[in-house]
């Protein structure tokens, strides 16, 4: 098959052409992203995920140069961002001190008890206060993140402003709870790391 008429079938919603994009460019494509993650199964995840991005794009899918070009740009944007979102990720794990560390492991332990039941309900209020204090803007995009599970690209696009913004305004909102929750803080460290997780 030409590369024109793989597109044109999977356009189209050509299992077999899709299953031959699969086989054909599968293991190379893996072999590239290794040398950016340098790990196997992370690199595995990017690629598959990247190929089935293109499959469920299908219908709105325009490609102005080879499949093969696309697919290994495609990978490579993938896994630049997977780097600089661990980038973020390592350097806040970083910044917690030990007894936020063991405070972690706690929380952990208390599940037995009953204890983080409490802890959750508790911290659940004091967030819920201390959100509806944030600005209109800055409120709507951290519920958008923190409640719906939106990713930030997603969120700039819902909002019709730039990824830039909805990152500014994430932390804006971060930064304020932590302020405003700092007798929590070791629990409200988790609920970061976890927003940050959605980048």
């Amino acid at each position: 098959m030409t590369e024109s008429e793989i597109i044109d079938k999977i356009c189209k919603g050509d299992h077999s052409a899709f299953q031959w994009l699969y086989q054909n460019y599968y293991v190379g494509l893996c072999t590239y992203a290794l040398r950016f993650t340098k790990n196997k199964s992370t690199a595995e995840e990017i690629v598959q995920k990247s190929i089935f991005k293109l499959w469920e794009r299908r219908e709105s899918l325009q490609i102005n140069e080879s499949i093969v070009a696309y697919l290994f740009s495609t990978v490579k944007n993938n896994c630049l961002n997977h780097l600089k979102h661990q980038q973020i990720v390592n350097r806040f794990k970083e910044s917690i001190s030990p007894a936020e560390q063991e405070s972690e492991e706690l929380i952990t332990l208390s599940q037995e008890t009953g204890l983080s039941i409490y802890i959750a309900h508790e911290l659940e209020n004091k967030i819920t206060e201390a959100i509806e204090k944030l600005p209109q803007q800055c409120r709507e995009i951290f519920k958008m993140s923190r409640f719906e599970g939106l990713k930030h690209r997603e969120i700039a696009k819902t909002k019709g402003i730039t990824l830039n913004t909805v990152q500014k305004q994430i932390s804006i909102a971060l930064n304020k709870l932590k302020t405003e929750l700092t007798d929590y803080l070791p629990i409200v460290i988790l609920l970061i790391i976890k927003i940050l997780s959605k980048i």
